[in-house]
């Protein structure tokens, strides 16, 4: 399967069978709470830094569910009976963690210089067999003038908004593709943002990758003990907000190490132009799954049967 452009979500998934069904149009058509949740969270964040910190975060989040609601019409996806019935406090949910991503950083992303959200990115790798093209669009994209975040003044920072159940672990992120893929994008890629924002900019920076875990910003809700931002062992009450490190998850990547993250690129291209999709199935991932009507089984029940 020859792909014109490779998207960074075709390089993360975690069973590479769900990436051919959705090549092949073969998706259930629903949008999950998690995924609407995500949706919505992560286009609120994005107006709030376009029209700035000060905006009423109920009607963010309203303009943010209105337009991913016409955004999944457009794609002929339709809210599950679940997202329906319990849409007012799912949206609920995220105006207390707009409130909070505003309480938490809108003093710091002040003194930043905002190049670009929802940011066009592309990136080519050469190969004996042609050209490989990657395309991704990268969540949000500041330089730290101030240094504010502390690794130095004028540093590009390319962050991702996440909501997901857990956080991740700095294992995981060191070898996360989509964000190896991202830091390539800001070195050796293109981006269209900045002073030229309908140009494709050649930024040629060693860019710092933050995951923001957009869950982490909840306040404790029983006595904990964890790590503070210090690194020492800290007792935490109910609605103490919890350290810096649980919600900004950092990943410094070695320039010694690209020619890993080239290798990785290029075998998963292979894969995908050789239709080599393998099945890896999970617990919980298959039954939510939005290709698992689609998928191969090998049970008695035939396939589309989602019940058994």
């Amino acid at each position: 399967m020859r792909l014109a452009e490779i998207h960074s979500s075709e390089l993360t998934t975690d069973c590479l069978r769900k990436t051919y069904h959705r090549l092949m149009g073969e998706v259930n058509g629903e949008a999950t709470t998690a995924l609407y949740r995500g949706l919505v969270a992560g286009r609120a964040c994005e107006l709030l830094h376009q029209e700035g910190f000060d905006q009423d975060t109920s009607n963010v989040t309203v303009s943010a569910a209105a337009f991913i609601q016409k955004q999944l019409a457009e794609e002929n996806r339709m809210l599950t009976q679940s997202v329906e019935e319990n849409r007012l406090d799912i949206l609920a949910e995220v105006t207390d963690c707009l409130n909070l991503y505003r309480d938490r950083f809108a003093h710091l992303f002040h003194q930043c210089e905002l190049l670009g959200t929802e940011v066009p990115a592309r990136y080519s790798l050469s190969t004996e067999d042609g050209e490989i093209k990657f395309a991704s669009h990268l969540d949000l994209v500041v330089r730290d003038t101030n240094g504010v975040f502390g690794y130095g003044k004028g540093k590009l920072l390319v962050m991702d908004w996440k909501w997901r159940q857990q956080s991740p672990s700095h294992q995981y992120l060191a070898r996360n593709m989509q964000f190896a893929l991202y830091y390539m994008m800001a070195k050796w890629g293109y981006l269209k943002c900045g002073p030229k924002a309908f140009e494709w900019m050649d930024y040629g920076e060693d860019a710092v990758l933050f995951w923001i875990h957009l869950p982490g910003l909840k306040p404790y809700t029983r006595r904990t003990t964890a790590f503070n931002d210090q690194g020492e062992e800290q007792e935490f009450v109910k609605g103490d907000l919890r350290p810096m490190r649980s919600v900004l998850y950092r990943v410094e990547y070695d320039s010694a190490q690209e020619h890993l993250i080239k290798a990785e690129l290029k075998m998963r291209a292979k894969m995908v132009e050789n239709d080599v999709f393998p099945l890896n199935p999970d617990p919980v991932s298959c039954r939510i799954c939005d290709a698992e009507a689609f998928c191969t089984r090998f049970d008695t029940a035939t396939i589309g049967d989602s019940n058994q």
